[in-house]
C-alpha cells in the first residue's frame, strides 16, 4: 500500500474510473448541470452579440433602444446568474455526496484489510487519505467541471466570432494555441510534483502523530531536539514541493493572460486593416472585442483548472491504490450451526511465521492444546508469544504449517465463525465511543442490559461504574483519560465474560490492576476459565502456577514445556526467568536478545527514531 516511484496513470483512466465508480449514479444531475453550463456559456457569449446590436441601434438612431437595451442586459444577467446559482448548488451537492461515499467506502476497506497491509502505513498517514487526499480529489473534480464550463463559454464566443469574421477568428485561435505547448509542460511538472507532495503530506502526518503518541518517552529521554530536527526536515521538504507547485501554477494564468493580450493586439491590427478595406464595421469590431473579453476570463481559469486536475490525479492514484490492495487472508466457507460451538481443541502443526518485513517470529512450532486446558506462554520480549495470539483469530496467516481447531484447519472457517469462538483480554484495553453499557455489550451485541451488568459484577467493575455520573449510560470519550488502566481492563474482562466463547486468550489481563482488584479479577477469571480452552501470555509468572502446561518460547521456538514444578526442576530458561522475578541468583548465562531488538524496532517510538536518524 505504500507509494512507490511509479508513473502516474493517465488522466483519462483515473477520471474515467472516478466517473464509473462514484459519479455515474448522478448522471441525470450532470445532464442538468451541463444544460445549465450551456445556458451560462450562451449568456456570456450573448453579451458580444447584444453589444453589437446596441451599437448598430445607436448608429441607426433607433429610439426604442432605450427600452429594449436595458431589458436585454437584465435578461442576460438574470439568465446567467440564476443558471450559475443552480449549477453550483447541484454540483456541490454531488461532490459532497461523492466525498462522503468515498470516505465511507475507504473506512470500510481499511476495516477489512489484511493487518500486514494495514500496518505498512501509520494510522495518521492513513487518516490523511480521508482528509487531504479526498479533499484534493473533490477540488480536482470541481476544477474539471469548471474547465468544461470554461470551454463551453470559449466555444460559444468563438462561434459568434466566426459568424462575424471567420478569418480574424482563425488567426486569434492560432495565437491562443501558442500557449497550449507551455501549459502542457507546466501540467507535466505539476503532475510529478503533486504525487511527491501527497506522499510527503502522509509522511508528515504520520511523523507528527507518532511523535505525539510517544511524547512521554520523548520528554523522559529528552529527545525533543532530535525529533524536532528530523521533523523540520520533513516540513522543509513539504514546503519545497508545495512552493514548486505554487510557482508552476502561478505561471499558467499569466501565460494565458499574456496570450490574451497578444490576441487583443493582433485583433486591433486586423480590425484596422479590415476597417480600412471596408470589410467590417464599428459595431462588428466592438462585438469581436467584447467576445474576446468574454473568452479571456475562462481561458485564464483553464490554466488553474488544469493544474488542479493534475494535482487530483496524484491524490486519486493514492486513493485507488488503497482500494485496489487485495487481501491475502480470505475467510473459508465452514460455519457453525446456530447453537453449535467449538470444543476448543487446538493443534499447531510445524507452524512458522514471518512478518512482512522479513522478521521471523515463529519457527517450527508443534503444540497440542486440549479442550478445557489452560496453557501459558512465557519468554523474553520478542520470543513470539503475541504472534501466536495474532495467528489464532487469523489477524495474520501462518507462513508454513497449519493451526487446527477441533481437527479442522482454521483457514477453512469463515471469519465470523472462527472469531466468534474466541474472547480476548489484552493488556492494552481499548474503549470505543459510546456508553459504558455499549462498551461491555461489544462482547456480544445481542446481550441484554441485565447480562451486561452481571458481566460487570463478575469482572469487579460494577462498583466504579455505578459511581460514574450516569452509571452504565456514561459516555466514553476514547481521546480522554477518563478511566484508569485498571478500570479499562475490568471493562475489557467484562466483555470477555459476556462473550462466553469456548477459547479465551489472556494477554497479562491483570497487569494494570492493584492488589485488591487483581485478587477479585483472578477469582472471576478462574471461574471463566473453567470448561474453556485458555491461552495465557504471562510476564508475571506467579499468575500461571496453576496452568496445565507452560510453553517456554525463545527466539520463536519452543525451548521447553511442562508444568511449573517440572520446568523448575530442569533448571532451564523458565527457571532463569522465575529466579529473576523472585530475586533469586541467576543460575546460568543470559542469552542473546536479537529478538528483543527486532521487537523494539517495530514499536512506534522505535520506527520514529529510525525515521529521524535513530
Amino acid at each position: 500500500m505504500s507509494d512507490k516511484d511509479k508513473d502516474l496513470p493517465s488522466v483519462r483512466s483515473v477520471y474515467g474510473r472516478l466517473w464509473r465508480d462514484w459519479l455515474k449514479t448522478h448522471s441525470r444531475v450532470f445532464v442538468i448541470i451541463l444544460t445549465l453550463m450551456v445556458l451560462v456559456a450562451l449568456s456570456s457569449a450573448g453579451y458580444a452579440q447584444f453589444i453589437q446590436w446596441i451599437i448598430e441601434a445607436f448608429e441607426a438612431s433607433d429610439p426604442y433602444v432605450i427600452y429594449w437595451g436595458p431589458a436585454g442586459a437584465v435578461a442576460l444577467s438574470l439568465t446567467k446568474g440564476i443558471s450559475q446559482y443552480i449549477q453550483n448548488n447541484l454540483q456541490n451537492t454531488v461532490l459532497v455526496t461523492m466525498q462522503e461515499q468515498m470516505q465511507t467506502q475507504m473506512f470500510d476497506r481499511l476495516l477489512n484489510m489484511d493487518l500486514s497491509s494495514l500496518t505498512n502505513e501509520s494510522p495518521a498517514a492513513l487518516a490523511a487519505r480521508f482528509s487531504s487526499d479526498i479533499a484534493v480529489a473533490r477540488s480536482a473534480v470541481t476544477a474539471v467541471l469548471s474547465s468544461i464550463a470554461a470551454f463551453l463559454t470559449i466555444f460559444a464566443a468563438i462561434g459568434y466570432m466566426l459568424f462575424v469574421d471567420a478569418l480574424m477568428t482563425v488567426v486569434l485561435i492560432m495565437v491562443f494555441g501558442l500557449a497550449f505547448g507551455p501549459v502542457g509542460i507546466i501540467g507535466a511538472r505539476i503532475r510529478n510534483i503533486s504525487k511527491r507532495t501527497q506522499r510527503e503530506i502522509a509522511t508528515m502526518t504520520g511523523a507528527v502523530n507518532e511523535g505525539l503518541s510517544a511524547i512521554r518517552m520523548v520528554r523522559t529521554y529528552r529527545l525533543e531536539d532530535r525529533l524536532r530536527s528530523g521533523a523540520q526536515q520533513v516540513f522543509t521538504n513539504l514546503k519545497r514541493l508545495q512552493m514548486r507547485v505554487v510557482r508552476w501554477q502561478a505561471a499558467a494564468s499569466p501565460l494565458v493572460e499574456v496570450t490574451g493580450g497578444i490576441a487583443v493586439a493582433v485583433l486591433l491590427v486586423l480590425v484596422t486593416l479590415r476597417l480600412q478595406a471596408g470589410r467590417i464595421d464599428l459595431a462588428a469590431f466592438v462585438g469581436l472585442l467584447t467576445a474576446l473579453g468574454v473568452m479571456t476570463s475562462p481561458a485564464r481559469r483553464l490554466g488553474a483548472s488544469y493544474a488542479a486536475a493534475l494535482q487530483g490525479l496524484a491524490a486519486l492514484d493514492r486513493i485507488f491504490t488503497l482500494f485496489d490492495t487485495r487481501n491475502v487472508i480470505e475467510g473459508g466457507d465452514h460455519v457453525f450451526e446456530p447453537n453449535e460451538r467449538a470444543d476448543g481443541n487446538l493443534r499447531f502443526e510445524d507452524v512458522s511465521f514471518s512478518y512482512p518485513d522479513g522478521y521471523q517470529a515463529l519457527s517450527n512450532i508443534d503444540l497440542d492444546v486440549l479442550s478445557g486446558q489452560t496453557v501459558a506462554f512465557v519468554g523474553r520480549s520478542g520470543a513470539g508469544k503475541s504472534t501466536i495470539f495474532n495467528l489464532l483469530p487469523r489477524l495474520y496467516d501462518v507462513t508454513s504449517g497449519r493451526i487446527t481447531l477441533d481437527g479442522r484447519d482454521i483457514r477453512d472457517f469463515s471469519f465470523p465463525a472462527l472469531r466468534d469462538q474466541i474472547s480476548v483480554v489484552s493488556q492494552d484495553s481499548v474503549l470505543l465511543n459510546g456508553s459504558v453499557m455499549d462498551n461491555i455489550r461489544f462482547g456480544r451485541e445481542t446481550a441484554t442490559d441485565d447480562e451486561c451488568r452481571a458481566a460487570a459484577e463478575q469482572a469487579a467493575a460494577a462498583q466504579f461504574i455505578e459511581d460514574l455520573p450516569d452509571g452504565y449510560e456514561t459516555i466514553i470519550d476514547p481521546t480522554k483519560q477518563s478511566f484508569s488502566g485498571g478500570e479499562r481492563q475490568r471493562l475489557s474482562i467484562a466483555r470477555a465474560i459476556l462473550r462466553n466463547a469456548p477459547i479465551l486468550l489472556l494477554d497479562e489481563p491483570t497487569s494494570a490492576l492493584d492488589a485488591e482488584s487483581e485478587s477479585a479479577i483472578r477469582a472471576a477469571l478462574s471461574d471463566l476459565e473453567k470448561g474453556r480452552t485458555t491461552l495465557v501470555i504471562a510476564h508475571r509468572l506467579s499468575t500461571i502456577l496453576h496452568a496445565d502446561q507452560i510453553i517456554v518460547l525463545d527466539q520463536g521456538q519452543i525451548a521447553d514445556k511442562g508444568t511449573h514444578d517440572e520446568l523448575l526442576k530442569r533448571d532451564g530458561l523458565y527457571a532463569e526467568l522465575f529466579n529473576l522475578q523472585f530475586q533469586q541468583p541467576p543460575r546460568r548465562k543470559r542469552r542473546g536478545r536479537s529478538a528483543d531488538e527486532a521487537l523494539v524496532a517495530r514499536t512506534p517510538l522505535g520506527r520514529l527514531l529510525q525515521y529521524f536518524g535513530g
